[in-house]
């Protein structure tokens, strides 16, 4: 039989009557809506852009129809079977309800049927459960906003508990955390039972709306439920409907938060008899408005006939229908179809049900498959491989903390230029980055650097200035906290440094960009990190030259050999050994070499006997450290050197703080006194001078201890080497010890006080930048030079850079340019000076460069405790000195101690 090319496909008129209920129930695979058939193939990724249309399968328009059957008979009986599971005329996965509802129930009395049988189907309805428990609870609350308070916190389990038990037990914990534990679960209870708060009000903002029919301008959930009345029956029943729903439609969503949405593949079936009319009245209501879409399909039937011209006809609407809801191509249209309830006779139940069993795939099609992903079991080892990743990851991240000294997020291509070595972290960082132990005046010096840092980034922009980098390499950590004042010092100076050069203007003056490089606190990873700043690249500001080092040590001269072969220049800032400017052509150094301060405290001990003080005798206490060139070379120095002057020397070795004793292969004839601290103690009673060629920090601070220890009323005259100002940087460290005073030698021409007219303008604008320093005694207000030399060894490079600008043809600026024109800082006339330096003139020689200054500045200090150091003698070319301040045998100094 046919009409209009459709072809009815079962005399019994069953077929399209089942296909219909069924299809309805059937879930796009994408969207929502009605299909018109469930294996229609999906539409191309692409097809909306090709401008490609199938309105005639699938136009996500939401919105099920309401169904009415007339005389429908069985029809919702066999629909929902009740215990005969073998016959299945339409797909056995659709949820169905089909409640027994008797004649003169009410709307919510129908409801709470159709929840008990839908649970039984693993759909769950928090919100409804939810409104049902407070419509029992309202016969006596209503216009009692305190009762409605009652009720809500007995329905949350959360903090509505910790409202009764907040005050057990609170008398046994302190008045602060007793008052809190009273106040707080309440508080957090209101605004949660509020409905306003999102997140923290959970499903009583989900209830609020439903009290309030959607309205954001009504009160909080207390004062709806005080409004309530609980004789408006029609009231509740549009709240418990509209939980309902709510619930449905949440369970029914799809997005990557609620994947298991997904999984449902069929819409909920209810199966309604004539006496539902309450609950199919209120559908009516509620679906009128057609933008909601309510993912439930409702099949009722009238309890009367309804005359229809045949029952053909009534078919051949069906089908019509049914087409028309899924090609509407207008909204007005699809509205018109929805706009009001569909109202058929069913046929009649056929003798064979058998016949439409689902095993025939004439009938009853295969449903749609779940997509994996939306199983239980798939979400769990989603969850789990998500967890584990996430745990892998933060592993990851705190080990990279761990070991590259970084912060934030790890990722695979980031290198943070940092390794911890043992205790320490050692690399290469911005000033923005503080290698630990440091402290406040360390942190004030830093960002210093780092504000200069950016303020060359933004001068760079559009300028032809050159734009280079520098590296600060020195021992900016150490397990003793006590040399950071020093290692401050020195990055103070740089700073001052940097800042007068950015500040310059013209167009051959460099912009300076400071890197910081911790290489240990005894230069142990000084080759390491020459290594990685070959890797370190960057076009935009290249790095040029290191400054500062620090300590004359093995590694020190393995760092120097490493930037050497790399094309590296370095001006060191206090590195004195001799060796060391045979190590590299590359290498240049502020401070004057052992040999010079060797020959300058021999004649010192000279003046001293002759003024009576000491006997011509010495003893010179040395580290037995082989990796301590500085020690080593100092020492065996300062014993020729007094023996030419017809001293008895006697040679004294002690044991660093930190260091190994000597083992069975020690061949040194030398007297071993043992720790720091006993050779300290071994030097009391001594009446010639006591030369110490150490490291300042720790070794010269135990060997004072030790002094103090045994004769702090009448110490031996004690000599210190130019390694101890580091132990004098630190004012609080020196207190300890007030009894003992010593003599010791600098590089360094002192400062005069805060306020007063000063030698270099470096030390105006090192006093303006840091007031700490002029603290006295304070943190920084010192007289060992650290900040001078650096402030020096920097303004070398600088002075470099800039003299390649003023050349008659501008020359790149790059590593080599640069080293070419250290070996040119110097004056043939003898008019002036290359660079007039804070710690005294720089100039390394006419002809052949030396790599270290010509007659520098050296210094004989005398301190005693927390008092301000005072200046004894100097030597050396030195601005603006007076004649009383050089010792007399300056013009003495062979030549080649100059």
């Amino acid at each position: 039989m046919s009409h209009g090319g459709i072809i009815l496909d079962d005399p019994a008129r069953v077929g399209n009557f089942i296909h219909t209920i069924d299809r309805l129930c059937r879930r796009p695979a994408r969207g929502e809506g009605v299909q018109d058939s469930p294996h229609v193939a999906r539409r191309p990724l692409l097809a909306r852009w090709r401008g490609v249309s199938d309105d005639g399968q699938y136009v996500d328009r939401k919105g099920v129809p309401l169904v009415r059957l007339s005389e429908a008979g069985d029809w919702p009986s066999i629909l929902a079977p009740q215990g005969r599971p073998a016959t299945h005329v339409i797909s056995p996965g659709i949820p169905r309800a089909d409640p027994d509802v008797q004649s003169g129930e009410d709307a919510a009395k129908i409801l709470s049927r159709v929840v008990v049988a839908l649970r039984s189907t693993r759909l769950r309805f928090p919100a409804y459960r939810l409104v049902a428990q407070l419509m029992e609870s309202l016969a006596d609350s209503h216009g009692k906003e305190e009762r409605a308070r009652g009720i809500l916190r007995e329905a949350d389990r959360t903090w509505g508990w910790g409202v009764e038990t907040a005050d057990r037990g609170s008398e046994h914990v302190p008045f602060p955390v007793n008052l809190l534990l009273r106040l707080l679960p309440g508080f957090v209870h209101d605004l949660r039972v509020s409905g306003r708060v999102p997140l923290l009000s959970g499903r009583f903002r989900r209830l609020r709306r439903v009290l309030s029919q959607g309205d954001s301008k009504a009160p909080g959930v207390p004062a709806l439920l005080a409004a309530f009345d609980p004789a408006d029956k029609g009231r509740g029943a549009r709240a418990l409907l509209s939980a309902f729903m709510d619930d449905l439609h949440r369970q029914y969503r799809r997005s990557p938060l609620h994947v298991r949405g997904a999984g449902h593949v069929f819409y909920p079936l209810l199966l309604l008899n004539e006496h539902a009319g309450p609950l199919v009245d209120l559908i009516e209501e509620r679906r009128a408005d057609l933008g909601r879409f309510d993912p439930v399909v409702v099949v009722s039937y009238t309890p009367g006939t309804v005359l229809l011209e045949d029952d053909e006809e009534a078919l051949w609407r069906l089908v019509r229908w049914r087409r028309e809801l899924v090609t509407a191509a207008e909204p007005a249209a699809w509205r018109q179809v929805l706009a009001t309830p569909l109202i058929i006779t069913a046929p009649p139940v056929p003798p064979d049900l058998t016949r439409y069993d689902v095993a025939d795939p004439t009938w009853v099609p295969p449903a749609r498959v779940a997509p994996w992903w939306s199983s239980w079991t798939a979400i769990a080892l989603f969850w789990m491989a998500l967890a584990g990743a996430i745990g892998a990851y933060a592993g990851q991240t705190a080990a990279w903390h761990r070991s590259a000294c970084a912060d934030g997020l790890w990722t695979p291509w980031t290198e943070s230029g940092r390794q911890l070595a043992g205790t320490q972290c050692v690399g290469v960082a911005e000033p923005d980055y503080l290698f630990t132990p440091g402290n406040a005046e360390m942190v004030r010096v830093q960002a210093v650097l780092q504000r200069e840092n950016e303020r060359a980034a933004r001068l760079h922009e559009g300028s032809e200035r050159p734009y280079v980098t520098i590296v600060y390499l020195a021992a900016l950590t150490s397990s003793d906290r006590d040399t950071l004042a020093a290692a401050r010092e020195g990055l103070a100076g740089v700073a001052i440094a940097q800042q007068r050069q950015n500040g310059s203007a013209g167009p051959s003056e460099p912009l300076i960009r400071i890197l910081l490089a911790n290489a240990g606190g005894r230069m142990e990873h000084g080759s390491r990190i020459a290594r990685l700043l070959l890797r370190y690249r960057d076009d935009e500001a290249p790095i040029v030259g290191v400054v500062g080092l620090d300590q004359s040590r093995q590694e020190t001269v393995a760092a120097i050999q490493e930037l050497g072969k790399a094309g590296l220049p370095m001006v060191a800032s206090t590195l004195s050994a001799d060796r060391l400017v045979n190590e590299s052509p590359f290498y240049f150094q502020v401070a004057p070499q052992n040999s010079r301060q060797a020959w300058m405290a021999a004649a010192f001990a000279d003046s001293l006997v002759e003024k009576g003080e000491v006997k011509r005798r010495a003893r010179v206490y040395y580290s037995h450290d082989v990796t301590d060139y500085y020690a080593s070379n100092l020492a065996s120095r300062v014993v020729a050197r007094l023996k030419e002057r017809g001293f008895a020397v006697e040679g004294r070795r002690f044991t660093p703080v930190g260091s190994a004793k000597p083992g069975p292969g020690d061949r040194s004839e030398d007297v071993y006194d043992g720790e720091p601290r006993d050779a300290g103690v071994s030097a009391c009673g001594f009446d010639g001078l006591v030369y110490f060629a150490g490291r300042g920090i720790p070794d010269f601070a135990e060997f004072v201890k030790g002094v103090a220890d045994k004769c702090a009323g009448a110490p031996p005259t004690i000599l210190g080497g130019d390694d101890v100002t580091r132990y004098v940087a630190d004012v609080r460290v020196r207190s300890a010890v007030s009894g003992v005073g010593y003599y010791y030698q600098s590089f360094a021409v002192a400062p005069n006080k805060c306020g007063q007219p000063q030698r270099h303008d470096f030390y105006a604008d090192l006093f303006a930048t840091f007031p700490f320093e002029c603290e006295e005694p304070g943190p920084g207000r010192t007289l060992d030079g650290h900040a001078a030399l650096s402030y020096d060894a920097a303004e070398t490079m600088i002075t470099a850079i800039r003299r390649l600008g003023r050349e008659r043809h501008r020359v790149p600026v790059n590593s080599y340019t640069v080293w070419r024109q250290l070996g040119t800082l110097y004056t043939p006339d003898q008019s002036g000076h290359a660079i007039e330096g804070a710690t005294g003139a720089l100039d390394f020689g006419a002809g052949s460069p030396r790599q270290y200054p010509l007659d520098k500045a050296m210094l004989v200090l005398h301190a005693k405790g927390a008092e301000r150091p005072t200046q004894v003698g100097a030597c050396g070319d030195i601005t603006r000195a007076a004649k009383a301040e050089f010792f007399p045998w300056c013009g003495s100094v062979p030549t080649i101690y100059r």
